[in-house]
C-alpha cells in the first residue's frame, strides 16, 4: 500500500468525448444517410443548383477575361505606336523624334526598328509560324509613344498622320472608339450576367428550401418527439444544414469540376493554335474558379437549408 499510486479518474473528459464523438455521428452520418435516401426528393434542388453554379463559373471565366482584355486595352491606349515608312530619309526621322520628344503630351519616345518589331512579333501568340516565313521582313521599324493621357491619343495620331516620315497607308496604331467599345461591351455582360445568376440563384434557394420543407414534414413525428424530450435547437436544425450543405457540395463538385475542364481546354485549344483565345486564363485561375464554385455551392446549400428551417420548423 505504500508504494502504490492512485490516479484520480475524470468522468467529465470522457463525457465529454462521448458527446462529441455522438453529435458527430448523428450530425454527419446520419444526416449522410438521411441525404441519400432521400435524393429523389433533393434532385430538383440538387438540379437547379449545378446549373446555377456552373453559369456561374462559367460567367466568372468570362468576366476575368473581359476583365483582362480590358485592363491590357487600358495599357495598350496610352502607347501610341507611330509606323515609318521603310524609304523614310534619315532627316525627316530625326526631324519627327525631335518634334515628338518636344511634344508636352509625350512622356517618352522609344525607336523601334525592323529587326526588333520582327523579334517582338515572334513572342505573340499565333505570329510565330508567320514571322519564320516571312521574307523580307513585313514589319516597319516605328516610335512607341508613352501618353500622358488616353484622351491624347488622337490628338497625337491625326498630327502625325501626314508627317514625310510616316507610313501613308497605315501611319499608326490608334483606333477610335475600340476602348470606349470593350468598356460598354463589359458593363452589358456585367449586368446581363448579374441578372441572370440573381434569378438563377432566387430559383435554387426556393427549389432547395422547398425540399427542406419537404424533409421536415416527412420526419415531422421525429422531430416532435426530440422537441418533446428537450433536445437543443442545434440537434434539430443541424442534420437540415449538413444535408443541405452536403447538395451544395455535390452541385459544386459537379460544377467545378465542369468549370476547370472548359477553362483548362479554352488554355490547352489556344496553345495548341498559337492564340490567346482567353487573354489572362491560365490553368492556375481555371483551378481558382473551379474550387470557389465548390465553396459557394456548400455556402448556398447551407444558407438555403437554413432559410427553409427558419420558415418550416417550429422549435
Amino acid at each position: 500500500m505504500g508504494g502504490q499510486v492512485l490516479r484520480p479518474a475524470f468522468p467529465g473528459r470522457r463525457t465529454l468525448l462521448v458527446v462529441i464523438k455522438n453529435a458527430v455521428r448523428y450530425l454527419v452520418r446520419d444526416a449522410a444517410r438521411n441525404w441519400v435516401r432521400n435524393l429523389g426528393s433533393t434532385a430538383p434542388a440538387l438540379g437547379s443548383m449545378t446549373i446555377l453554379l456552373l453559369l456561374s463559373g462559367i460567367a466568372g471565366l468570362g468576366w476575368y477575361t473581359l476583365r483582362s482584355a480590358t485592363a491590357r486595352a487600358s495599357a495598350d491606349a496610352a502607347v501610341l505606336h507611330v509606323y515609318l515608312r521603310d524609304d523614310a530619309k534619315q532627316a525627316d526621322v530625326d526631324t519627327l523624334r525631335q518634334n515628338l520628344a518636344g511634344n508636352p503630351r509625350v512622356v517618352r519616345v522609344t525607336y523601334v526598328s525592323k529587326a526588333d518589331a520582327l523579334k517582338k512579333a515572334a513572342r505573340r501568340p499565333g505570329l510565330p509560324d508567320l514571322t519564320a516565313v516571312a521574307d523580307p521582313n513585313p514589319f516597319p521599324a516605328s516610335f512607341d509613344l508613352m501618353v500622358r493621357s488616353v484622351q491624347d491619343v488622337g490628338g497625337l495620331a491625326g498630327s502625325v498622320q501626314h508627317d514625310p516620315a510616316v507610313d501613308p497607308l497605315l501611319p499608326t496604331s490608334y483606333e477610335p472608339g475600340a476602348y470606349q467599345r470593350l468598356q460598354q461591351l463589359l458593363t452589358w455582360v456585367g449586368v446581363a450576367g448579374l441578372v441572370l445568376m440573381l434569378l438563377l440563384a432566387f430559383v435554387a434557394v426556393t427549389v432547395t428550401a422547398n425540399s427542406v420543407r419537404a424533409a421536415i414534414h416527412s420526419r415531422r413525428d421525429e422531430l416532435m418527439i426530440m422537441q418533446l424530450v428537450g433536445a437543443r435547437r442545434w440537434m434539430v436544425r443541424g442534420p437540415f444544414l449538413v444535408e443541405g450543405a452536403l447538395t451544395g457540395g455535390a452541385a459544386g463538385i459537379i460544377a467545378g469540376l465542369v468549370t476547370l475542364i472548359v477553362g483548362v481546354s479554352v488554355v490547352g485549344i489556344g496553345a495548341a493554335n498559337f492564340a490567346q483565345i482567353a487573354p489572362g486564363l491560365t490553368t492556375g485561375v481555371a483551378i481558382l474558379a473551379g474550387a470557389v464554385v465548390l465553396l459557394v455551392g456548400v455556402g448556398l446549400g447551407s444558407g438555403s437549408s437554413l432559410l427553409g428551417v427558419r420558415r418550416h420548423l417550429e422549435t
